[in-house]
């Protein structure tokens, strides 16, 4: 029997040798991605339990300062009595109350934006450095231009920081601890979005930067086929400062009211039977006799802002899966709190690079009187009947579809004006939005457009709705979990 020649068996080993090399590579990229696969399930689990505990954290202080501003209106209550009591139209020190509760309209929700933060590190998530950089870019914003464009919402004393100076301090406080959880439902005081100018409309960035046709086709085809340059955009709007009582994150949405006798009671009536219902209710809270007189007396109360807090129902979608329906009681929108997480990991598997894995929740307080059955804005004015936080679905909550958009407030009152006035030359190299301006403003890109829309527009479909990213939204489908 002949023996395999010494170079044949070399030229086994040698196929042995490259067949167990391509194994092991084999068995390290799967290894690596079985890695990466439970390391994304780790980040993900991180991300929603650092969301949800942010969002309880911060609606937990919405409901602090709501019962508070609510105590201290009792307090008023208090003070109103024992003036007329006296023979007084006032009390002295009810402007040094109203006062107060103008810095828990501030303080407290930003206190709930700190403990967000806390809670979301607590989680393991880390600062992320965008929401941080756009925290401490408003409050800049804040310092510098709110002294002379809002009126504040206190008043402090001749010589010291005004209300918007403490404002600003306690943004860059939160600012410099680093933020993990970003506010979804921002409603900064210099956000603008408007449907029927396109340069006030955030959809329409977000369809040059995505190269929706699509959206165009539905929204601005005419503006497509017609422009041809910056001088083709007619002038801005006016813009209307809002009324600077309510904190931009976390907001308690509240007003304020001269006279009791102007808020909606419980009960249709007469004026005095409304003021009787008034001082019954207010002197079962206070544990003294409150005159009916005192609807009439002029002072600054707290109240409840309509436009805020109205039905729940009213903003839950139509076929939302709620088990059951909303009781009476707590069919109540009011304050909210939407988190939102962003946890970026770097993957081993080769060419994975990162990936960023997105949580966003909602938590609002809940509350009630009596035998919980009389919701807390039952009566206008804020009393003290919050007693309960729970998650909400995203999709219930007071958060659009992308939140209030870092840098869009900032692109508005600042680079379009320039823009308007000398053109892209004149747009501000570091804002995202002036970046898709300048892509507009080429003509190779609506050309790309027109020619995509003219073989495909019949591939277009206007999602459910009709909404399609338009009427001043951010572009983005609203989320349900």
């Amino acid at each position: 029997m002949t023996r395999p020649s010494t170079s044949f068996r070399r030229s086994r080993r040698g196929q042995v040798l490259i067949l167990l090399v391509v194994v092991l590579v084999i068995l390290t990229v799967v290894g690596l991605w079985n890695f990466d696969l439970h390391k994304i399930f780790r980040v993900k689990h991180l991300a929603r339990n650092g969301g949800d505990a942010a969002a309880l954290a911060a609606a937990r202080w919405q409901a602090i300062s709501l019962n508070l501003i609510g105590e201290l209106n009792l307090v008023q209550a208090a003070l109103l009595a024992d003036a007329l009591d006296r023979g007084l139209s006032n009390s002295p020190v009810a402007e040094a109350v109203a006062n107060l509760q103008g810095r828990l309209c501030l303080a407290g929700p930003l206190t709930g934006l700190a403990a967000a933060q806390l809670a979301a590190k607590n989680n393991g998530i880390h600062v992320h450095p965008d929401f941080t950089r756009a925290l401490l870019e408003h409050a800049a914003l804040v310092r510098r231009e709110y002294t002379i464009r809002y009126t504040p919402p206190y008043e402090t004393p001749p010589g010291t920081p005004s209300a918007w100076d403490d404002y600003a301090d306690m943004l860059t406080i939160i600012g410099q601890m680093g933020i993990a959880a970003d506010p979804e439902n921002r409603r900064l005081y210099t956000d603008i979005a408007l449907s029927d100018h396109f340069l006030l409309n955030p959809a329409f960035y977000d369809a040059i930067a995505s190269r929706d046709w699509c959206w165009f086709y539905f929204h601005a085809m005419s503006l497509l086929q017609t422009y041809r340059s910056w001088r083709d955009w007619p002038p801005l709007p006016l813009f209307d400062d809002p009324e600077p009582i309510n904190s931009e994150y976390f907001g308690l949405g509240l007003q304020t009211a001269t006279r009791l006798v102007g808020l909606p009671a419980s009960g249709a009536g007469s004026a005095g039977s409304r003021a009787t219902e008034w001082a019954e209710r207010l002197s079962g809270l206070t544990g003294r006799f409150i005159p009916p007189e005192i609807v009439q007396v002029e002072t600054r109360w707290f109240c409840y802002r309509e436009s805020d807090w109205f039905p729940w129902t009213d903003r839950i979608p139509e076929g939302f899966p709620f088990i059951e329906p909303v009781r009476d009681a707590f069919n109540v929108a009011g304050a909210d709190a939407a988190i939102r997480i962003e946890a970026t990991m770097r993957r081993l598997s080769p060419g994975a690079g990162e990936t960023t894995v997105g949580w966003t929740a909602a938590a609002k307080p809940f509350g009630s009187f009596g035998d919980r059955t009389i919701p807390p804005n039952r009566y206008g004015l804020v009393l003290p009947a919050f007693h309960d936080v729970r998650l909400i679905p995203v999709d219930t909550s007071s958060a659009p579809g992308g939140g209030s958009r870092p840098g869009w407030g900032i692109h508005i009152r600042l680079h379009l004006g320039p823009y308007l006035q000398q053109g892209p030359s004149a747009l501000s190299p570091p804002c995202w939005y002036c970046d898709q301006l300048r892509t507009w403003e080429e003509d190779a890109f609506r050309q790309e457009g027109l020619d995509w829309l003219r073989q495909y527009s019949h591939l277009c479909r206007l999602p459910q709705g009709g909404g399609g990213g338009g009427g001043g939204g951010s572009g983005g489908t609203r989320r349900g979990h």
